[in-house]
């Protein structure tokens, strides 16, 4: 199965990102969160967008720029094959896919919560999860700022030190800590298209489960 994953596009829909989708289409494309431009954008352009590139099943996150995520949702129903996960997973040729938009709190965004509540998030992700996908990433792991502080979850280290089936765990939201790691088993990886001065500079990901 062919995965593309990409994630922090804060609105930059370019030609030359709109080419290289066009010419790597696959089976799968994972967006792992903050899609909108600015506090106007309820993202009907980013779905019109994404229905037109070449992938058979688009799963999706918000990520903590994403304040107008209940008109995008709204507006998603009309597009058969573009799905926003929630706290939630989905079962895609076998494969199972959860989502989560939430991150530590990190500034005054949306989707932010203390470690304290994201523990009670993660604690229902399922066991047999192969793809985890959250906008935070996980304490120490492509998680470090510009800055050198380390700004992941650590109780999502914890969640996922449990779960026995994780193949691959696609978080975003530090554009700086873009890439892959691999870590006792699990392929870890930021694919923020973005760098920290929010230029478009990074292609997206493509990897095969």
């Amino acid at each position: 199965m062919k995965i593309v994953a990409f994630s922090d596009l804060h609105g930059q829909h370019s030609r030359k990102l709109t080419k290289w989708f066009m010419e790597h289409p696959a089976d799968i494309l994972l967006f792992a969160g903050d899609l909108q431009l600015n506090n106007f954008d309820d993202g009907s352009f980013f779905l019109q967008w994404l229905n037109t590139l070449p992938y058979r099943h688009k799963i999706c996150i918000f990520g903590n720029h994403d304040g107008n995520y209940n008109y995008t949702i709204e507006k998603s129903k009309k597009y058969n094959n573009i799905i926003f996960l929630n706290n939630e997973s989905i079962t895609i040729e076998g494969i199972k896919i959860w989502g989560s938009p939430y991150s530590v709190q990190f500034g005054n965004w949306w989707f932010m919560e203390s470690e304290e509540k994201l523990a009670k998030i993660y604690d229902d992700i399922p066991d047999d999860t192969n793809i985890l996908m959250t906008h935070t990433p996980a304490f120490g792991i492509l998680d470090r700022t510009i800055e050198g502080i380390n700004v992941g979850s650590m109780q999502l280290c914890n969640r996922i030190a449990k779960l026995h089936n994780l193949k691959y765990h696609i978080s975003a939201h530090i554009h700086e800590a873009a890439g892959t790691k691999n870590f006792n088993g699990i392929t870890y990886i930021n694919p923020s298209i973005l760098d920290e001065k929010y230029r478009l500079i990074n292609d997206p990901i493509i990897f095969e489960y």
